[in-house]
């Protein structure tokens, strides 16, 4: 790297970092996210490498023992000397911009390596619920017999909007169950993320918008770090993961934009083996306070052994992150680079993990779609539950080829909308996914952008991010018709209920009322699917991560309710619902607001560990639920928000200047800048995406020049 690297901070603590090389618009990126987020860093490094224990102490082993079995650092050592000489050159240079950072005093801690980014990629995306849901269902097929599997599996699909072709459902379940065996041998909830893109035909402008928000749990700090990263060739601005060069998921340049969200696709599956097919190491855990804990490494021709389930038996796990693949980096140069729609999805190509929903735009009027990422061929079975490693049928036999990837570009409607929905009908030839979302955020996506013939604005569709009116609560509403009232408190919910149009908002009680109806109705579906026992343990005090998923799919299926549970199921789960809310609220249910209880609370992992001021905290009520746009899903046994927007965008490709973006938090992980966009966010509003150099010159308060 040669030349000044000067960052400028915008008026909301944002960075745009320019240099007059490419490789010191990503020296500085590294560098500010040092400055701005060292302590997440350091944590996500730490627990891709099984190292939290040795300065959290005995609470991270089991993570530790888990991370280090799944041995990331042997694949990532693997996949940075295959890096192509342009990725390598990014790494490279946001790795030095990271250890400046340190050297000056800008943060403390052990010597960043470039592994380290691709590491930190992995620990955030590798366990996103496909393990989890497999476990659990292999419990429900030991348990209640593979054909309660199944029928269990078909009950969680439904109908479904389609991704592609855009505007299109499906019913019945995505993958072919016919003839399926199941196996006995041994974070996927209604956090999810929405995406459209609109051309020319549907704008003001005539030319796209394209917007979305991601739902993850929301941290202290936030998962993403907003950056404008400028330079010889470069000029991008968009979210990044501290960490990480570039920006992976959402962004821009000067032609093209970008965004995903998460398809679902299955690419990990779990295998039971001998223990004579394993090769052991013996390890141990450092841990923070006490001896050192061992811990037993196994591999097979297969991949690491998650589990040592008996003498003779092991779980193991295949994964297409844990398989070594570095060419699938290049798209992190490529797409900052790319000067059309199709370059910028051709660049998705060697794309391996986590696979997405991908959406682009280009200024020339071009939007498209395409799924990108590495989804294994193999037989349906080895989606829903643990498979035998001897039985050859189990085996990998290829990946979706990417000229088949279902793909949209330039529909005839003009848009594209994801939402975790299914990605393709029953004519589709591969496996992806044995469930997906449900339709709903989807459907009302489309619905609202349908609203106007044209004439759509970044400034309008900020609306289409915040709305909460949701077709299951209001399905609810009219199926309340038929229900008759035991006592004055049921009468008034009923009567309060009559007409209403779903609209879950913060101070009404009706979203209550709703909820804890339909939480009641999930877990009567749930036990008449499975059985009372395996139902009472995922409502329970520390449900399996796998029960938990199921039941919020549920939850989203139980608009379904007069077709599947028996004759007075459902009333009963009312009256039960009402009596419950009345003990907690009192028998006047005006008083009853769903802000009281469907609250986000969320802080620094230090706020509570280090006496040292500026560590934040945030506790916000919110509106909506898992299935409205503005989703804020909840777990079993509270309605205390577990899931959100950790980011809403709207990139506007006729006036870069016109976009807007907001974070539930701010860049730095401490002092004022750690929540100076929450009220923002809060309140459903976007702060400006400076891009231009005369928008930008007019709200920089601080510029620094940094070192070499």
């Amino acid at each position: 790297m040669s030349g000044v690297v000067e960052v400028r901070r915008d008026e909301h603590g944002v960075a745009h970092v320019r240099a007059q090389e490419d490789s010191g618009a990503f020296f500085g990126q590294g560098w500010v996210h040092a400055q701005d987020r060292w302590t997440q860093m350091d944590e996500d490094r730490r627990r891709a490498y099984g190292q939290l224990a040795e300065h959290c102490g005995p609470a991270m082993l089991a993570s530790d023992q888990f991370w280090r079995s799944l041995g990331i650092r042997g694949v990532v050592e693997q996949e940075y000397r295959g890096l192509d000489a342009s990725s390598r050159a990014m790494v490279d240079a946001y790795t030095a911009g990271v250890n400046a950072a340190l050297a000056a005093g800008a943060a403390s801690g052990e010597a960043w390596r470039g592994v380290d980014s691709l590491a930190v990629f992995k620990a955030r995306h590798l366990l996103m619920g496909v393990i989890e849901r497999k476990l659990w269902w292999s419990r429900v097929a030991r348990q209640a017999g593979g054909e309660a599997l199944v029928a269990l599996v078909r009950l969680l699909s439904g109908a479904s909007r389609l991704i592609v072709p855009p505007g299109a459902s499906a019913s019945g379940c995505p993958v072919d169950l016919d003839g399926v065996r199941t196996s006995g041998a041994a974070n996927d909830d209604q956090q999810g993320s929405n995406s459209w893109v609109l051309g020319g035909s549907r704008t003001a402008s005539g030319h796209p918008l394209l917007a979305g928000d991601p739902h993850r749990e929301v941290e202290l700090p936030n998962v993403y770090y907003q950056v404008h990263l400028t330079g010889q060739t470069l000029n991008a601005i968009g979210l990044s993961f501290p960490g990480v060069p570039g920006l992976p998921h959402f962004g821009h340049n000067r032609r093209v934009a970008w965004a995903i969200t998460h398809t679902g696709a299955d690419a990990q599956d779990l295998y039971v083996a001998r223990r004579t097919d394993v090769a052991t190491e013996a390890a141990a855990v450092k841990v923070a306070g006490g001896p050192d804990a061992p811990v037993a490494l196994g591999r097979t021709a297969v991949g690491p052994v998650v589990a040592w389930l008996s003498p003779d038996t092991v779980l193991v796990l295949r994964a297409t992150a844990l398989e070594p693949a570095p060419a699938q980096y290049r798209c992190l140069w490529t797409m900052l680079h790319a000067d059309s729609l199709s370059a910028l999805l051709q660049s998705q190509r060697e794309w391996v993990d986590p696979v997405n929903n991908f959406l682009g735009a280009d200024v020339d009027g071009h939007v498209g779609y395409v799924m990108r990422g590495r989804v294994p061929i193999r037989p349906v079975d080895n989606l829903l539950g643990p498979v035998p490693a001897a039985d050859p049928r189990h085996d990998w036999t290829g990946f979706i080829p990417f000229e088949e990837a279902p793909r949209s570009i330039d529909p005839p409607s003009d848009m594209v909308v994801t939402a975790n929905n299914r990605v393709a009908g029953p004519d589709y030839p591969y496996a992806i996914a044995p469930v997906f979302a449900a339709e709903h955020r989807a459907r009302r996506i489309e619905a609202l952008l349908l609203q106007r013939e044209g004439g759509w604005t970044a400034d309008a569709l900020t609306a289409v991010h915040v709305d909460v009116q949701s077709a299951p609560a209001a399905a609810f509403a009219r199926w309340a018709g038929r229900l008759s009232p035991e006592g004055p408190t049921e009468a008034a919910v009923l009567a309060a209920l009559s007409g209403w149009d779903g609209t879950l908002d913060r101070d009404s009680p009706l979203p209550l009322v709703y909820n804890a109806w339909r939480e009641r109705v999930a877990a009567a579906m749930l036990a008449q699917a499975v059985g009372e026992e395996l139902a009472r343990e995922a409502a329970g005090p520390a449900p399996h991560p796998g029960a938990v998923a199921t039941l919020s799919r549920l939850r989203a299926r139980a608009v379904d309710l007069a077709a599947v549970l028996p004759a007075g199921a459902a009333e009963a789960a009312f009256h039960q619902a009402v009596a419950e809310l009345v003990a907690q609220g009192g028998p006047d249910p005006s008083r009853w607001r769903w802000g009281a209880l469907h609250r986000l609370a969320a802080q620094h992992p230090r706020a509570s560990k280090d006496s040292d001021a500026g560590w934040p905290t945030l506790a916000v009520e919110l509106p909506g639920d898992g299935d409205t746009v503005r989703a804020a899903s909840y777990g079993p046994g509270s309605f205390q928000v577990t899931g959100a927007s950790v980011a809403r965008y709207v990139f506007d490709l006729g006036n870069w200047d016109a976009s807007g973006w907001v974070v539930p938090g701010g860049t730095a992980e401490r002092g004022p800048g750690a929540l100076s966009q929450l009220d923002a966010w809060a309140s459903g509003q976007l702060i400006p995406m400076w891009f231009s150099e005369v928008a930008l010159a007019a709200h920089v308060v601080r510029r620094d020049q940094l070192p070499g």
